[in-house]
């Protein structure tokens, strides 16, 4: 009975042993290797041309706007004199057909008025003929009786009789004269349709000089291109042509990195990145072994399978997720390209030191 006892109380203190080390040997963070990287920025061409003067090397720091590059300009200036010359005779033929138009406008209404005022003239002059020729109508009635009763002598009936058929005749000229008028407000009125037709005129000129002006803005946009300025702040990291060279719109000129926007990149097994949020922060080891703080700015919300296979368990392929840190370069220590270190701390596998809750 006694050596039982002996024998379990040494099996007990090897399974107080193997779990003591078991905690103790268990790590406490790991290790991830990353790599420093950041966006790169392609400065390229937009109109084609051969490079006239690059003025920025490798390493130079340059500006938002600064000039980078230029393009000769000689191919694009003959076309923004060409297409302002056009915009300058476009516009003398919108003015010329504004000026036609005011005076077929002016000369139109005159015509207008004129034929009209001459057709009431005729109608007043018809009227006044009517009624000398109703006078005349009545002396003549009068003379006709007084002759017939042997009053009035053969002459004066003569007279009265000639009297009226003159006014007739006088009065049916009118009438023609009316006519004549009325023609002649239709065809002032007619002169109208001019006055339409020079209106689309000048219409299509002015459609004519809004398209040489796109054309003239559009070549000076094409002008402005040859000078080729940095879109942001930044390094130039490499330079893809050179002075001389021949570029086409796309092509790079040189490629800007901003060292103010840098980031590690690490990947990180499925096994701890649940353990990993955004905002969080880890320690980041540097080459030399400086150290300084990252925060998780990304994580990948699908994996990616690892070069590597687990087969120490489960046979499985590894899958891994990437996350970036994003850390201060203030002091420009960090380059595109170098290696960096994420200590990833395994806090729930330290031992639980803070102190029981105190019971009520």
């Amino acid at each position: 009975m006694k050596r039982r006892l002996i024998v379990l109380v040494i099996l007990a203190a090897v399974v107080a042993g193997i779990v003591y080390y078991v905690r103790i040997s268990k790590p406490t963070e790991i290790v991830l290797t990353g790599i420093v990287t950041t966006e790169d920025v392609i400065v390229s061409a937009q109109v084609q041309g051969r490079l006239a003067n690059l003025r920025v090397q490798e390493g130079d720091m340059v500006k938002a706007g600064e000039p980078i590059a230029t393009i000769d300009p000689r191919e694009w200036q003959a076309d923004a004199a060409f297409y302002e010359h056009s915009q300058q005779a476009a516009a003398t033929q919108v003015s010329e057909a504004q000026s036609n138009l005011q005076y077929q406008e002016l000369q139109t209404k005159n015509q207008i008025v004129q034929a009209e005022a001459n057709l009431a003239a005729a109608q007043a002059a018809v009227v006044q003929g009517n009624a000398d020729l109703e006078n005349d109508q009545l002396s003549f009635n009068r003379e006709k009786t007084a002759y017939e009763q042997h009053v009035e002598s053969q002459q004066a009936y003569d007279q009265a009789r000639t009297q009226l058929a003159a006014q007739q005749a006088h009065v049916d000229a009118l009438k023609k004269q009316v006519d004549a008028a009325e023609a002649a407000v239709e065809l002032a009125r007619s002169n109208e349709s001019q006055i339409a037709a020079r209106r689309a005129m000048l219409e299509t000129d002015q459609h004519q000089l809004a398209a040489t002006a796109a054309q003239a803005q559009k070549a000076q946009v094409q002008l402005d291109y040859t000078q080729v300025t940095a879109p942001v702040s930044g390094i130039v990291d490499v330079r893809a042509a050179r002075q001389g060279e021949v570029v086409t719109p796309g092509q790079a000129i040189v490629t800007l990195i901003n060292p103010d926007d840098l980031w590690v990149r690490a990947d990180v097994e499925e096994t701890y990145i649940d353990r990993i949020k955004l905002g969080d922060k880890m320690q980041v080891r540097l080459p030399s072994g400086a150290t300084r703080e990252g925060t998780v700015f990304y994580r990948a919300v699908d994996a990616d399978y690892a070069t590597q296979r687990d087969v120490s368990r489960t046979k499985r392929d590894i899958k891994t997720f990437e996350i970036r840190l994003r850390c201060d370069n203030a002091d420009r220590a960090l380059a595109v390209g170098m290696t960096a270190y994420v200590i990833l701390p395994l806090q729930d596998s330290l031992p639980d030191s803070s102190p029981p809750a105190s019971q009520p």
